[in-house]
């Protein structure tokens, strides 16, 4: 799902001047060289600095995900719209029950990457069916930071 409710496969659901950036298949062998494009591709967008830092580490923990708990493979899809970028993660695991889980203890190992997705981008949206989860991530490219 981006922004407000595409499912990624209805053509009609995507306005006209949306651009994809980038769209990939997800591997464990695809992580870093995926983390790799969309920071550059999003920096061609106009994202700079720590906000860039920060949605790339979004993306990249929500890619992570679906080689850990979502069945090790998944759908990348990068888009601007405007001044929106959203990167939609798709994947064909059990999906989740409950939403953005809280930051766990100090004493439990992993289990933080949903919340930092949450808390490194603008925005994180997640969609759970019996095909899998969706979870997009948003950030704005505010006027000063664009090339």
């Amino acid at each position: 799902m981006i922004g407000g409710g595409h499912d990624g496969d209805d053509p009609a659901a995507v306005p006209t001047d949306v651009d994809t950036l980038l769209a990939a298949r997800i591997s464990a062998d695809q992580v870093s060289e995926l983390r790799h494009a969309v920071t550059a591709v999003v920096a061609a967008a106009g994202l700079t600095g720590a906000r860039l830092e920060d949605f790339v580490l979004a993306v990249h923990e929500l890619v992570a995900n679906v080689v850990r708990h979502g069945g090790g493979l998944g759908d990348l899809l990068l888009r601007r719209h405007e001044d929106m970028v959203t990167c939609q993660i798709s994947d064909h695991g059990p999906g989740m029950i409950d939403g953005v889980p809280g930051l766990p203890g100090a004493d439990r190992p992993g289990s933080r990457g949903l919340w930092l997705a949450q808390h490194l981008a603008s925005d994180l949206t997640l969609n759970s069916t019996a095909q899998g989860l969706t979870a997009s991530v948003s950030i704005t490219i505010t006027p000063g930071e664009v090339a």
